[in-house]
C-alpha cells in the first residue's frame, strides 16, 4: 500500500501511516495533500479551515485544481460534522451539496489516527481494484442553475419549491441574496423570507480549531 504525502503535512500522520503498514513517500505536492494510486487526490483540512475556505472561495479553487489532475477527489475534514456552528451550517451544507454535484466526497474523521486509517483502507482498495479508479467516461460538470438550486435548498425552511420560486422570480442566486425583505416575502412568505435574511446577515463566528497535539 503506497501513499504519497505532501512534505508539509504533519509527521504524526506519516508515523501512523507507517504503523498501519503503508509505504510512505514524502515530497512536495502542489495540487493536494495526499495521492493514492495514479488518480486519487486527497485534501486534509481542519473543520475551521474548511469553513474559512468556503467563505473566501478558496475551497472551490482547490477542488478545480485537484479535478484537473485526478479523476477521484476526496476531502478529509478532521472534526465531526455536529461541531459545525448553527450559523455556519447552512453555508456548510450548501458547499457540501455543490461538492457532491462535482463528484467530490467529503469524509469526516475525528483524529489524525482516523485520517491515517482511512488513507490505508483507501490505498488497499485502489491497489486491489485499479480499474475502478479510472472512470469509463468523464462526468459532466454540474450546470450553474443546479448549483444555485443546491445552495438555496441548504438554507433553513427553503425547500425545493421555495428555491424554484426564488430562482424563477429573481433569476440568479446573487439577485436572491440582494433582494429586499418585502420582495422576498411576496415570493416565499414572511417567515421564510425573514429566516433567509437572518442567516444571510449573521456574521461568521470562528470555530475552535482542533490541534494535532490534543490527540497525543
Amino acid at each position: 500500500m503506497r501513499v504519497i504525502m505532501d512534505d508539509r503535512e504533519p509527521e504524526i500522520i506519516e508515523k501512523l501511516l507507517r504503523r498501519y503498514g503503508a509505504l510512505v513517500e514524502r515530497k512536495r505536492i502542489e495540487v493536494a495533500d495526499y495521492l493514492v494510486g495514479a488518480d486519487v487526490c486527497i485534501e486534509r483540512k481542519s473543520l475551521n479551515d474548511f469553513i474559512k475556505s468556503i467563505y473566501d472561495g478558496r475551497l472551490f479553487d482547490q477542488v478545480e485544481q485537484m479535478k484537473d489532475s485526478c479523476s477521484v477527489v476526496i476531502i478529509i475534514v478532521e472534526e465531526p460534522y455536529f461541531t459545525v456552528g448553527v450559523n455556519a451550517r447552512p453555508h456548510y451544507l450548501g458547499a457540501l451539496s455543490s461538492l457532491a454535484l462535482r463528484g467530490v466526497s467529503v469524509v469526516h474523521v475525528i483524529s489524525p489516527e482516523d485520517t491515517a486509517r482511512f488513507l490505508v483502507y483507501l490505498a488497499k482498495k485502489v491497489e486491489g481494484n485499479k480499474p475502478s479508479v479510472i472512470p469509463v467516461r468523464k462526468k459532466r460538470k454540474p450546470r450553474s442553475w443546479e448549483e444555485a438550486y443546491a445552495v438555496l435548498t441548504s438554507f433553513p425552511t427553503i425547500g425545493p419549491k421555495s428555491a424554484e420560486k426564488l430562482l424563477n422570480e429573481f433569476g440568479t442566486l446573487k439577485e436572491v441574496f440582494n433582494a429586499e425583505l418585502p420582495k422576498l416575502k411576496r415570493v416565499i412568505g414572511e417567515a421564510k423570507a425573514r429566516k433567509l435574511k437572518e442567516v444571510l446577515n449573521t456574521p461568521f463566528r470562528q470555530v475552535k480549531e482542533t490541534k494535532l497535539e490534543d490527540y497525543g
